[in-house]
């Protein structure tokens, strides 16, 4: 769990954090949470698969992200005040799931000085991507949008070798990138056709990154900073 609150704790805080949380099991469908109530549980996915969405005031559902396991859900909300889910969570299919309670987080944080600096540094690093990521939505195009995605993942990635894996549908993918699905296979379209990516189930080969960066007009340098 890189990158995550409980990538912070050492083994003691750990097995404190892990000693309180509990074990618990939904079926496909169940509304793990909803947007606006009270943020008082963490959530480790163990196994399954679970969706963030938001209701826009169309009454669309609008998807930002899907759990899968080993990831770690709601523990932004649990240093928001006040302290209320941004957004609900339905779980997609059957998935075990470990809940963190908030009363244990607050005492395992509030503990230790040096963990809080660290959680804070941590939450303030999540804003600034979450920033970066709302510039790319609204300063760059679509074919932009989607090289600047793929560096994104491609930097993201431990084992690189000129190829990104993309762990979500293309749907969703079209979501976090602010465009339609049709939009985004019009760009990945374009890209093949011009020779400089290879699409492979869910692998995308990078043919040349710096000509694939000369094409949207960006620099070769977003892949490796």
């Amino acid at each position: 769990m890189p990158g995550t609150l409980i990538s912070l704790l050492d083994e003691q805080q750990k097995k404190q954090l892990f000693a309180a949380c509990k074990k618990v099991n939904y079926s496909l469908g169940y509304q793990l949470f909803s947007q606006g109530e009270s943020a008082d549980t963490m959530y480790l996915v163990d196994r399954g698969k679970v969706s963030i969405y938001r209701l826009m005031p169309n009454g669309d559902e609008k998807l930002f992200k899907v759990f899968m396991a080993g990831e770690l859900i709601a523990e932004m909300a649990m240093f928001m005040q006040p302290r209320r889910y941004p957004m609900s969570a339905r779980i997609e299919q059957d998935s075990e799931l470990s809940a963190f309670f908030y009363r244990n987080i607050l005492g395992i944080v509030s503990s230790s000085p040096e963990l809080s600096v660290k959680v804070m540094a941590l939450m303030s690093n999540k804003i600034c991507q979450l920033m970066d990521n709302m510039n790319i939505l609204t300063q760059v195009n679509a074919n932009q949008r989607l090289v600047m995605k793929l560096a994104d993942i491609y930097r993201s990635q431990s084992i690189k070798q000129g190829r990104v894996s993309l762990l979500v549908t293309k749907k969703l993918l079209a979501t976090q990138l602010g465009m339609t699905p049709e939009t985004l296979s019009r760009a990945i379209k374009k890209l093949k056709a011009d020779g400089h990516i290879i699409e492979s189930g869910n692998h995308i080969t990078l043919v040349n990154i710096p000509s694939l960066c000369e094409s949207v007009d960006l620099t070769p340098d977003i892949f490796s900073t």
